[in-house]
């Protein structure tokens, strides 16, 4: 991170280690006529503490705090929001599509009935629900005020347009400020692809088709000048470039599995197996089932791909 370039804003990344294998995660201060966070880092007593050392390194304290923007509700992303807005009397704002990610993910029935219809193993079921509880430990539940696609946040000099960038979560959202900046969350990662997990719609309990909503984020981010601030790794000055190497490789695993398809039909998890086993055995089989239920819903999209409901098997339409 080069926080160089961002001294003409005002903006100062602050840089939070996690507990999580995705490493060190970016909370941004905007030091204007408002201090505003961006995103805050994880429920622990390091992360406060990080957060508190890099706002006294520009002359301010936790209370100094007026804002806090929330991308998403991961618990990297927000899981310390509501100690830091208690503490400064700040006022959060974060999508409604968030809802339950906010409120600490009470979708655990939900994810449950889902993997018993794809016939995953109850040990399996168990170990991913599981690793949804650990998480429960690093965040905090909070109800920000809504914001919704086209509001505009402004800290005072600075404003930003809030976009709806969905796909790695439901109410994902990016900050597009009218000065070539964009602070992306989790939309685009310059070193590694981000997730499309499965989740659901907080209003319908329907589950998003992850994928084909992140394929549209990163379209849109393609097409954005300036530069993106995300939430892990390097600032991103070529958002086109970046992008498109994601949706190419996208590309690149969609064709594979329709190959994989035309010869037999699996199910789900049988398919996870046959790309990702490694990934699998190392315990990520959330996210591969994530990534290959996404690409199964390209296919069905697109009509290449067809479901049996009663084995939950797919197979190739030729």
């Amino acid at each position: 991170m080069r926080p160089d370039i961002l001294k003409e804003y005002s903006i100062y990344p602050i840089k939070i280690p996690t507990p999580f294998a995705v490493g060190d995660v970016f909370s941004y201060l905007i030091k204007d006529e408002k201090n505003v966070l961006v995103d805050t880092g994880q429920y622990t007593d390091d992360a406060f503490e990080c957060v508190r050392y890099h706002l006294s390194e520009q002359e301010l304290t936790i209370e100094d705090i007026d804002e806090i923007w929330l991308t998403h509700g991961h618990p990297d992303h927000y899981g310390q929001a509501a100690q830091l807005a208690d503490r400064a009397g700040a006022t959060v704002f974060g999508h409604p599509l968030e809802r339950s990610n906010f409120g600490g993910n009470d979708d655990a029935d939900l994810f449950e009935a889902f993997f018993q219809k794809h016939g995953i193993p109850k040990g399996d079921i168990q170990n991913m629900v599981n690793q949804l509880d650990w998480l429960q430990q690093f965040q905090l539940a909070i109800e920000p005020e809504w914001i919704q696609e086209g509001a505009v946040l402004n800290s005072g000099e600075l404003s930003f347009k809030v976009v709806h960038t969905p796909g790695h979560a439901p109410g994902h959202v990016s900050y597009q400020s009218d000065r070539g900046v964009i602070f992306g969350g989790d939309l685009l990662l310059g070193h590694i692809s981000t997730n499309a997990l499965i989740n659901f719609d907080a209003e319908t309990d329907q589950r998003n088709r992850s994928l084909l909503q992140y394929r549209e984020s990163l379209k849109w981010i393609s097409e954005q000048g300036g530069l993106v601030l995300p939430g892990h790794g390097e600032i991103i000055q070529h958002a086109a470039s970046v992008a498109d190497h994601h949706l190419n490789e996208h590309k690149k695993r969609y064709q594979k599995i329709k190959q994989l398809l035309s010869k037999e039909s699996m199910t789900l998890l049988e398919l996870s197996h046959r790309i990702f086993a490694d990934a699998i055995e190392k315990g990520a089989l959330f996210l591969v089932l994530s990534e290959v239920l996404g690409y199964l819903d390209w296919g069905i999209d697109e009509g290449v791909i067809a479901v049996d409901d009663s084995e939950m098997e797919y197979r190739a339409i030729k």
